[in-house]
């Protein structure tokens, strides 16, 4: 499914704004390495490829299948995928469970003759799957975020929201390293994408988008067995009555109570997350940065009142402001100027070029009292504030503990210093409110991987 060597769409046509020419022109775009076979008995050509009237009429293996027609038509083409030997069918097609008896009785249809072939079914009504591992590129998936290669992966029961945390990542810059949205999940369950995801060793975090949990006690053993390793991170949609109406007319399934979910979460280790962006705000720090060791926070600012608000998040979170070590405190007291506040918050004033800002992150890093680091930078127009960046991704790229930016400027002015300590790995928010959850959950999770082995894995 997520390494397929052969592809084939069945649904293929020249009407660009059909699905089956869509992924086509993803699959392209995105140098999939292997063939593409488009399926369509009344074209000869769709686009460049020759098209061919079934699967049997294709000469080589296919691995991987992308289903977009009629969904009463479905079960034929199943037919012929197994008789080919098909391995996985990605069924985009809708109008199964979701839509009442009649359509759940063609889901379960569709199963039986996929496994008749040893063949999985992956949905129905399935936005589709990407993996950006440059050895493999595919893009079987029918949206429009362009594809790059990173180390967040995303499992997403919802097309819509799963192309929302795609959109966002890579707006600041940032890829993924494997997609799923899997829709009516009738055959390949969420437990088993979350369950590879967690064994590839280039995911370093995980973010789920969750409607309705179909194998509670699966997700408890896979998810308490990958959290020891890295991050699961979960939005789970459908708390309110209003919500529960929702999610049942959208995949056709029944959602359990809410309170079941979090007592899930908490017990397999899985951090919670109650809106999209600050799931992404913390998939974007435990991802590029180290967990760290402890809850001792300082903060680094050269402008106050962000800094104060740093400071009670911070708090409201559950975490400590860290007391500086006295030869800390000597160190910056003769680095910094003599306007300069040397405790925490550090304040190192607006002036502070590079060797003040740069030399104080470095010595609070080699301080033994502090376990992370939340810097406030604003771009002063009268200070060489792209060399202050500079500084910070230099220091950045070697640092052993997390550090995690607030810049304030304007994009249109200061773009290049954002772009410079991202590209160093380091996370930029936009508000010290962000940045200090984002902390905090690296703080929470690192407690996750601090506990004792379960019962149920040992």
């Amino acid at each position: 499914l997520f390494k397929p060597k052969s592809i084939a769409v069945i649904g293929a046509a020249n009407n660009p704004l059909s699905i089956g020419h869509i992924v086509i022109q993803n699959l392209v775009d995105h140098n999939f390495l292997g063939p593409i076979y488009p399926i369509n008995p009344k074209s000869p050509f769709i686009k460049s490829f020759k098209t061919y009237p079934t699967v049997a009429h294709v000469p080589d293996e296919i691995d991987l299948v992308n289903i977009s027609i009629k969904n009463t038509l479905v079960p034929a083409v199943l037919e012929d995928c197994g008789k080919k030997g098909v391995k996985f069918a990605i069924v985009h097609t809708s109008g199964f469970k979701e839509v009442g008896q009649e359509g759940l009785r063609l889901e379960k249809q569709i199963v039986e003759i996929a496994h008749k072939y040893g063949m999985r079914i992956y949905g129905p009504n399935s936005q589709g799957i990407q993996n950006s591992d440059p050895s493999v590129s595919v893009y079987a998936n029918f949206t429009f975020v362009p594809m790059r290669p990173g180390n967040i992966s995303i499992v997403a029961q919802s097309g819509g929201v799963g192309e929302t945390l795609k959109l966002h990542l890579h707006r600041i810059g940032l890829g993924i390293r494997m997609y799923s949205s899997f829709g009516n999940e009738a055959d390949v369950s969420m437990n088993e994408i979350i369950d590879y995801f967690g064994q590839d060793e280039e995911t370093k975090v995980i973010m789920t988008h969750i409607e309705t949990l179909k194998d509670p006690a699966g997700f408890l053993e896979v998810a308490s067995r990958i959290t020891r390793r890295i991050p699961v991170l979960a939005l789970k949609t459908g708390k309110t009555p209003e919500g529960v109406k929702a999610v049942a007319s959208h995949t056709g399934s029944l959602i359990e109570q809410d309170t079941l979910a979090e007592a899930l979460f908490k017990k397999c280790g899985v951090l919670r997350f109650n809106s999209q962006q600050e799931m992404i705000e913390a998939a974007v720090a435990l991802s590029s940065q180290p967990i760290p060791k402890g809850e001792r926070v300082v903060i680094v600012t050269n402008t106050g009142g962000p800094a104060i608000i740093a400071v009670d998040e911070c708090i409201s979170a559950g975490l400590k402001l860290a007391k500086l070590s006295p030869q800390t405190g000597e160190t910056l007291g003769k680095l910094l100027f003599s306007e300069a506040i040397v405790s925490n918050p550090v304040d190192v004033i607006a002036t502070a070029g590079a060797k003040e800002y740069g030399g104080t992150v470095q010595s609070l890093l080699d301080d033994p009292n502090i376990d992370a680091l939340l810097l406030v930078f604003v771009t002063p127009p009268f200070v060489d504030c792209e060399e202050v960046a500079r500084k910070l991704a230099e220091i950045g790229n070697t640092a052993q503990k997390p550090i995690l930016c607030i810049v304030l400027t304007i994009e249109e002015k200061f773009g290049q210093v954002i772009r410079l300590i991202r590209k160093s790995g380091l996370p930029v928010y936009d508000f010290a409110e962000s940045a200090s959850r984002a902390l905090a959950a690296m703080i929470k999770y690192g407690r996750v991987r601090e506990r004792e082995k379960p019962e149920y894995l040992r």
